[in-house]
């Protein structure tokens, strides 16, 4: 009783100031559950390959003055911008593994913080050996026949993804768990044309994918036909046009 008694009256001094501290917080919670959410957004795709340069954009109401960038779990990365008209764009020359990770957006009025955005996903390609895709009959198929695609791998990836670079056909993610899928297409039209590949991680690390693999060009003409005019190279991880959405981000299925 006498110990409680004597932390009494130690922290009589103390109660206006917690006090204040306390209306002031809440006055700011309130405030920032009065602000609209920012949107963010990758501009380059949430899976870029290392190298290739990342541009991501936030956007708010009028009144914001300023725009930070923060990822999920490292404190050492904050960027700031002031707004052109309502939006920044955050830009870096060159994705890295480093670089992988969930990012979110806030920004401040002359009077207080924002809400964060909804948390977007970024994946890094080129980290993990790249997997091997093969087609079967062949690269040429005839309209309204059936054509499958057989994807492997030889490093334990356990998460496949069978993409075409034209995004005529959704992306098709699978589990994996002894590193190798079959997908079928029953009846081929003309929108199964074009070029498709094969990409992958390990779902402990669902943000570290691998090169893409080697491109099938699916044509109704020959076999040894080279690519049409106009797809990119993507033997390596030079374009991450056509790329899948990364785990957890809206467009990406769950399993």
């Amino acid at each position: 009783m006498c110990s409680l008694a004597a932390w009494f009256w130690t922290m009589m001094p103390r109660l206006p100031a917690l006090l204040c501290l306390g209306l002031y917080l809440s006055q700011i919670r309130a405030q920032n559950e009065t602000l609209p959410m920012p949107q963010i957004i990758f501009e380059t795709g949430g899976v870029i390959p290392v190298g290739m340069p990342v541009s991501i954009r936030c956007r708010g109401p009028p009144e914001a003055q300023l725009f930070l960038l923060q990822k999920e779990e490292d404190l050492d990365f904050m960027e700031g911008q002031h707004p052109v008209w309502n939006e920044v764009l955050f830009s870096f020359p060159k994705m890295k593994h480093t670089m992988a990770g969930i990012y979110s957006c806030v920004y401040q009025t002359r009077t207080a913080w924002s809400p964060p955005s909804e948390s977007m996903n970024l994946a890094v390609a080129g980290v993990l050996p790249k997997p091997f895709l093969s087609v079967k009959p062949g690269t040429k198929v005839a309209p309204g026949r059936a054509v499958s695609f057989k994807c492997w791998s030889e490093n334990s990836l356990d998460r496949l993804i069978v993409y075409q670079d034209k995004g005529f056909i959704p992306p098709m993610y699978r589990l994996a768990p002894d590193s190798e899928i079959e997908l079928m297409f029953p009846r081929v039209s003309a929108k199964h044309g074009g070029v498709y590949s094969c990409i992958g991680f390990v779902s402990s690390e669902p943000l570290m994918w691998s090169v893409p693999s080697d491109p099938l060009v699916l044509t109704g003409g020959c076999s040894a036909c080279p690519l049409p005019s106009g797809v990119p190279e993507v033997r390596g991880v030079q374009s991450h046009r056509g790329l899948p959405k990364a785990p957890g981000s809206a467009e990406a299925p769950r399993d």
